[in-house]
């Protein structure tokens, strides 16, 4: 049942964090690509995606998208980790 849990949780998260990859580029604050001289694209490096200021104003929840993809993997693998470790079984 845990393992179950564990497994939706990350089908969700990583749900999340692929629509907001996908969605970034498209989210870019058009001030920062003139201050920086960068394309679209720039916002996929791992400093910049997390950054509020890279994003439009009215796009935040791509933002949030990505970082609660990104929370929601790295808790769901963590939870993976210390199931395999206990010796709960799939059953």
């Amino acid at each position: 049942m845990i393992v179950m849990l564990v497994i939706a949780v990350l089908v969700v998260s990583f749900v999340l964090l692929l629509f907001g990859f996908l969605l970034a580029p498209s989210s870019v604050n058009r001030l920062k690509l003139g201050e920086h001289d960068c394309t679209r694209l720039e916002i996929l490096q791992v400093p910049h995606i997390f950054l509020k200021r890279w994003y439009e104003p009215t796009r935040l929840y791509v933002r949030r998208m990505v970082i609660m993809g990104t929370i929601g993997l790295m808790v769901g693998f963590i939870s993976l980790l210390l199931i395999s470790q206990l010796g709960i079984s799939l059953n």
